[in-house]
């Protein structure tokens, strides 16, 4: 008797059904039975009632359910007998550990467990330091362990794909450079955006008057790959495309691997930026496709816990965050607060420039309601983080926005940092008693997240009272609030990230992207 996935999926969904529906029909009548005895007989079997299901619904000869039946992602590599196919995730690193080689004519098939979905994922083939992409916004899993094994053609899942070619390849690494150049990363932005950008970017690409730029993208792209090295090195062990966050989409060990001409001077190319700079000169020529929600916004707070000694807001060397609260290594960092009373609310008729009690309760228990240690941040490369245990801690937030156009306050949080274990209470763990700082969530680089960066105890930014900011009057007040002397550090702004007095620019929203919506037609 054959068993398990195959017997599974031999049989067809409306005998299976028909079986299944009449063995749980006497099932759910015994149980019934069981349930109608328990609490005609004895009040305390009332409490064993989920036991009592559990029992019922486990005995017998249940045979476990299956797994969904695989999917196969079909399609070929131009140029590329040989290439060895797999994903990746948007964040550059591998998905999983399927992987499939192309055939002789460069046709391919990479099996996929029937419960992968992708989002913003990227197929990449690659022989040696040649190397092709294609981006791949969403694919949904099976819908049922019933479906049969499905085959996906790659075209249906990437625009212009027929191919994994030189211009697949530079369309993803066009709108990868987009998204960095407006501070968001792959892994945070709108499939839907992402499937729209990448449209309207292979009919400009393929349009008979293609802009040169464009153009100039594809052909540094094909060089790279036809002058590329198909014998895999150590050097260029991880192909010729740095798709992480951080640094050229070339990697640089590709040119000093091997000689590479990618701007067709006739002349080795020994740096990544020539490079960047074709990409860079692209980039207007075409947008990111995405709509917005309208009443929410993405809120990313981080705060960067120092050792002792460190540099605060004044550049004093005398700041210790662990004023208030002793360093242990079991601790983690928390936020906890609420929307600040200042913020407009809605008094009846609905309106577009204030809160209804709804919204407010809701971000109130998202920012913890004041409770101490229960709201944690992360410094795990998750939950939005950026990268993992660089002392940088994250919380990203869905708050509601009001946009503050014609005099109308925007939203106004309060918050505050501890140091502690989860439950613990406000001693030994608190930033700075008695205050808290205050946010307005206003988009002000445009890039449709409010983030802000603050040092975990520094006294000297947006700390209400008893501020010690060598600028200030002690208090900080909202924007447009004037008082001889006051600071109004009270939304997102460019700051010091490196500790050396100097505004490096905007803070990294990490992998945290904005609130997107479909934008229909």
């Amino acid at each position: 008797m054959v068993t398990g996935s195959a017997a599974w999926h031999n049989e067809t969904a409306a005998s299976l059904a028909k079986r299944n529906g009449e063995r749980m029909s006497r099932k759910l009548q015994s149980i019934m039975n069981v349930l109608a005895v328990s609490l005609l007989t004895a009040a305390p079997l009332a409490c064993n009632i989920d036991g009592l299901i559990v029992t019922e619904l486990t005995r017998g000869d249940h045979r476990p359910m299956p797994e969904p039946a695989l999917q196969t992602v079909t399609g070929s590599v131009e140029n590329g007998p040989s290439a060895v196919v797999s994903l990746l995730g948007a964040d550059g690193k591998a998905l999983g550990t399927a992987q499939a080689t192309a055939l002789a004519n460069g046709s391919f098939e990479l099996p996929l467990a029937g419960d992968m979905a992708l989002n913003n994922a990227i197929l990449t083939a690659r022989t040696g330091s040649k190397h092709w992409l294609a981006l791949v916004p969403k694919m949904a899993a099976q819908s049922t362990v019933l479906a049969p094994p499905r085959q996906i053609p790659l075209s249906s899942l990437s625009p212009g794909a027929l191919q994994l070619n030189d211009v697949t390849t530079a369309m993803t690494l066009l709108l990868v450079a987009k998204l960095r150049s407006s501070k968001q990363t792959l892994a945070g932005a709108s499939t839907d955006g992402v499937l729209d950008t990448l449209i309207e970017l292979h009919k400009k690409i393929m349009a008979s008057d293609a802009e040169p730029a464009l153009i100039k993208v594809v052909a540094a792209v094909a060089r790279i790959r036809s002058q590329g090295n198909p014998v895999t090195t150590t050097v260029v062990a991880l192909g010729a495309w740095n798709l992480g966050n951080e640094g050229s989409l070339l990697r640089s060990e590709l040119l000093t691997s091997q000689s590479i001409d990618f701007d067709g001077d006739s002349l080795p190319d020994l740096e990544t930026s020539k490079f960047d700079a074709i990409l860079a000169a692209a980039l207007p020529l075409f947008s990111f496709k995405a709509c917005y929600v309208a009443d929410k916004i993405r809120v990313v707070i981080q705060t960067r816990l120092v050792n002792a000694g460190g540099k605060d807001g004044n550049c004093d060397a005398t700041f210790n965050p662990y004023l208030w609260t002793d360093k242990a290594s079991e601790k983690i960092v928390f936020i906890t607060g609420g929307i600040h009373k200042d913020t407009l609310l809605c008094s009846g008729a609905s309106a577009t420039s204030c809160l209804p009690q709804a919204q407010v309760d809701a971000a109130n228990a998202a920012l913890g309601n004041w409770i101490p240690n229960q709201i944690r941040m992360y410094d795990d490369g998750s939950h939005g983080d950026g990268k993992a245990g660089d002392g940088i801690w994250t919380i990203a937030l869905e708050l509601p926005f009001v946009e503050p156009i014609g005099g109308v306050a925007p939203v106004r949080i309060a918050y505050k940092f501890t140091y502690g274990k989860p439950a613990q209470g406000w001693t030994d763990s608190e930033e700075f008693p008695g205050n808290q700082r205050l946010l307005e969530l206003v988009d002000v680089d445009g890039d449709h997240i409010v983030t802000r960066f603050d040092l975990f105890a520094d006294e000297t930014t947006n700390k209400d009272k008893k501020n010690s900011s060598q600028q200030g009057c002690g208090e900080v007040l909202w924007t447009g609030t004037a008082k001889k002397g006051c600071l109004n550090d009270v939304r997102e702004r460019k700051v010091d990230l490196d500790g050396d007095c100097l505004i490096d620019g905007w803070p990294n929203a990490g992998t945290a992207g904005p609130l997107a919506v479909p934008c229909g037609n």
